[in-house]
């Protein structure tokens, strides 16, 4: 397969995936339906960056005639803050919402992408080693907010939450890993891998962390929906039975 081949069909598989995502998430209740949202819009907007990319309108030829796919990086400035969105949803709801720490873990998100989409763009070697440690440095700095205040905060909540949140972060972590790897040897990077090798090692990846992990966390929504409303069951029946005293329903006629 060729390199638009390829790019072709990362767009269809992530309409694809798109649309099961949609058609099969839940609504049951305000947090659930977000996260249908949210897993739902991630492929679409990658959709649309691999069909630009597809009919060479996300990429640009640069003076030392390498082709630069930015489109990907664009992609990946809304998608990645979307999935983490999804990330604090888990460890956050019925808790404080920690406004600040949100906004600081996307917006450290967004310097990782913005970093690396310049990291790609630079031909100079000193101007693309820094924007790529910085890049890095952005990274570490999203993984510690992932494990140390949020993992707390999911940790405080039930036992469901606390095991979703485990395994969708140690999931998006790990694959999250494979990324500046990728993007180090290919031709962005250190030109180690062409581009017929690393567009589809690149475009498996996306699929794998956007529409597999999208599948796998909106199930663990599910699990955590039906904990939800099955505690607030039990709940309003242990009101209602504290709140009427014993005899108070007692027919009137009866003395």
């Amino acid at each position: 397969m060729t390199e638009t081949t390829w790019l072709w069909a990362g767009a269809v598989g992530m309409l694809a995936g798109s649309v099961l995502l949609f058609a099969a998430g839940g609504r049951r209740t305000q947090d659930e339906e977000g996260h249908t949202l949210v897993h739902g819009f991630v492929p679409l907007f990658a959709a649309i960056s691999y069909f630009a990319m597809a009919v060479h309108q996300g990429e640009m030829t640069l003076p030392s005639g390498r082709v630069f796919l930015y489109a990907r990086y664009l992609d990946w400035s809304v998608t990645t803050p979307l999935l983490l969105l999804g990330l604090t949803m888990t460890a956050l709801h019925g808790a404080r919402r920690r406004v600040g720490l949100v906004a600081g873990l996307i917006a450290s998100d967004v310097v990782m992408i913005v970093t690396g989409l310049f990291f790609g763009a630079s031909e100079a070697p000193f101007n693309k080693w820094v924007w790529y440690a910085a890049s890095c440095v952005a990274f570490l700095a999203v993984l510690w907010v992932l494990f140390v205040p949020l993992r707390e905060e999911a940790l405080g909540r039930d036992q469901v939450r606390r095991d979703v949140y485990s395994r969708n972060v140690t999931i998006l972590t790990v694959l999250w890993l494979f990324y500046p790897v990728l993007v180090l040897l290919g031709p962005d990077g250190l030109g180690m891998w062409p581009a017929a090798l690393a567009t589809p090692a690149i475009a498996i990846l996306d699929l794998v962390a956007k529409v597999a992990y999208g599948i796998i966390a909106m199930f663990g929504s599910r699990q955590v929906t039906t904990a939800d409303l099955i505690r607030d069951e039990v709940s309003s029946v242990e009101i209602a039975t504290h709140a009427i005293p014993s005899g108070a329903l007692r027919p009137a006629y009866r003395k």
